[in-house]
């Protein structure tokens, strides 16, 4: 069974958690992701990148401090901010919108709906 308790990023995102930026984890409310709750230790992990230093940080631990729930990524980005969601301060809800649905099911998120997964990064 795959770990629920991981994301990989992309170098831009991970730097964005690691900056504290990024503060918010958004995934499909089905059923792989019922199990979290407040308390749960999440885990980032960089993805390997071409011309990054071997030395830089590949993992990150955080907290899960609050989970929200909404019906779309429309909604959850309007309320919680494209910058705590990962997404650049530039981008447009629609732009954000897109690179969510680059890696989710927009039928599973029609169907399910999001929950966030607001953390915050381990000591």
């Amino acid at each position: 069974m795959e770990d629920i308790y991981k994301f990989t990023l992309d170098n831009e995102t991970f730097e964005r958690v690691l900056s504290g930026k990024k503060t918010v984890q958004l995934v499909v409310n089905d059923s792989k992701h019922k199990d979290y709750a407040v308390g749960n230790l999440i885990t980032f992990v960089r993805e390997p990148a071409e011309g990054l230093d071997k030395n830089a940080v590949m993992t990150v631990n955080a907290t899960i401090e609050n989970l929200m729930y909404f019906a779309d990524i429309k909604e959850a980005v309007e309320l919680l901010g494209k910058e705590s969601c990962g997404f650049k301060h530039s981008a447009t809800i629609e732009k954000a919108s897109d690179i969510f649905l680059s890696t989710e099911s927009f039928e599973a998120t029609q169907k399910n709906g999001l929950v966030a997964l607001m953390f915050k990064i381990s000591q």
